[in-house]
């Protein structure tokens, strides 16, 4: 494994244990056993490495690859799959996400920054996906789409995984997720 992997390893890993807050360069040089001066060559600063984390570990690299599957999937099912990858990559990151929403109330602004930069990637990428599945509808309308599925989305998860600490199964997202798409898209499933 590459230098700079084994950083981002060790950074995922210490942020999802102890938040953007707690968790220490110091302590991530050491977890990927290498030096700090060597860290900082790789990233100029942690808000630098936290970025790379969240990019590197968020579902955004799955979503990318949907539009692959355009040929092989309807127009509906692609925009499924997205949603069903959203809650199955936050269900893998349950514990990540849960120190950093723990947290948010006392983070500075450079690193909420950092956060709507990823926000704006993740909503960039999905409507990447709608304009795929539905080139004829209008921008602004496919926009709002788009945050209402994400934010929706997103909802669902932390109500259900987070705050009442249930598991979803397979099941029950596509149930949701085929609800949701249906309701966005106007019954177009």
């Amino acid at each position: 494994m590459k230098t700079k992997d084994r950083i981002l390893e060790a950074a995922y890993k210490c942020f999802s244990e102890k938040g953007y807050l707690g968790a220490t360069t110091r302590e991530i040089a050491k977890n990927a056993g290498v030096s700090e001066v060597t860290l900082f060559r790789h990233f100029k600063s942690k808000k630098e490495l936290f970025s790379e984390v969240l990019d590197r570990f968020s579902v955004i690299p799955n979503l990318e690859k949907i539009g692959r599957f355009k040929t092989e999937l309807s127009d509906v099912e692609l925009v499924k799959f997205a949603g069903i990858e959203i809650i199955k990559s936050l269900q893998e990151k349950r514990n990540f996400l849960k120190i950093l929403l723990s947290e948010t109330p006392k983070l500075t602004s450079e690193v909420n920054e950092v956060y709507m930069k990823f926000s704006k990637k993740l909503f960039q990428v999905l409507l990447n996906i709608f304009q795929t599945a539905f080139p004829h509808l209008p921008k602004k309308e496919l926009e709002l789409k788009v945050q209402v599925f994400k934010y929706t989305t997103f909802c669902f998860f932390l109500s259900n995984e987070i705050f009442q600490g249930k598991v979803l199964s397979e099941g029950e997202i596509l149930s949701f997720v085929s609800e949701l798409t249906d309701e966005i898209l106007g019954g177009k499933s």
